[in-house]
């Protein structure tokens, strides 16, 4: 029983994937992973009307379990680092003063693993200049997410570790601070993965399964909440009010 009690009360913060904002129907792709910019800014005014604090996974890492308390924390990530992150993202979190965090694939200059798997149009990657922009203000904080965007867990323990410890490198030396997070390409690894990424030093894993970050869970397997083109605000609102999709995070 007390199990149970514990599991119902622990506390969390939600952690919410997103990829590409558009604010156009000619940006619009085969895939589904984008959302207009203008019902993503309606995302941000809930958040802010209803005293959420974005954080990233730094502010994470150094504020302690007794900080956490009657705190509405809440992650916003974004993976890839597409153009449109800079062009239609960057203005938005400097209007309402909110953090993110990019997961950039270093090595590519658009989403060509998209382009040559499934015929999908080509959107680019934000520049080298861009991505220093963004930083340097102090609302983005970037993670690693492989030089070319690969399935993980089709590489050798050799190939993984290049593909991770390289981006992190080149990541590293342009941002001049360490990286505390690194999401996994798809969503796609094994355990090999989670144990070259702990080893590198990178503070936490994530994932892209739907669900809730339990500060109590495994660090190097954190769960997501995907927000793409079919999340009406009602569903938005249920994603992170907690405890969501309770039977699906163990």
């Amino acid at each position: 029983m007390i199990k149970i009690f514990e599991y119902f009360f622990k506390k969390e913060i939600p952690v919410l994937m997103y990829h590409r904002l558009i604010n156009n129907k000619d940006e619009i792709g085969k895939n589904t992973i984008y959302l207009n910019v203008d019902e993503f800014e309606k995302q941000l005014k809930y958040l802010k009307d209803n005293n959420y604090i974005t954080i990233t996974f730094k502010d994470l890492y150094k504020i302690s379990k007794e900080q956490r308390k009657n705190k509405k924390y809440i992650i916003l990530t974004f993976d890839d680092g597409y153009k449109d992150n800079y062009n239609l993202l960057f203005p938005l979190l400097k209007k309402y003063n909110m953090k993110a965090v990019i997961y950039m694939v270093s090595d590519e200059k658009y989403n060509i693993w998209d382009v040559e798997a499934s015929g999908e149009k080509r959107f680019d990657l934000m520049s080298k200049n861009e991505m220093l922009e963004m930083y340097k203000s102090g609302l983005v904080e970037f993670g690693g997410h492989t030089l070319h965007h690969p399935k993980l867990d089709t590489l050798t323990e050799e190939e993984q570790r290049y593909e991770i410890e390289e981006n992190k490198i080149y990541l590293e030396k342009t941002l001049g601070e360490k990286l505390y997070s690194f999401a996994y390409p798809y969503g796609i690894f094994n355990e090999t993965s989670k144990k070259i990424v702990k080893e590198l030093g990178f503070n936490y894993g994530i994932a892209t399964d739907s669900g809730k970050f339990y500060i109590e869970d495994d660090l190097y397997q954190v769960r997501r909440i995907g927000i793409f083109s079919d999340i009406t605000m009602s569903k938005f609102k249920r994603r992170v009010k907690g405890n969501y999709n309770l039977k699906y995070t163990r």
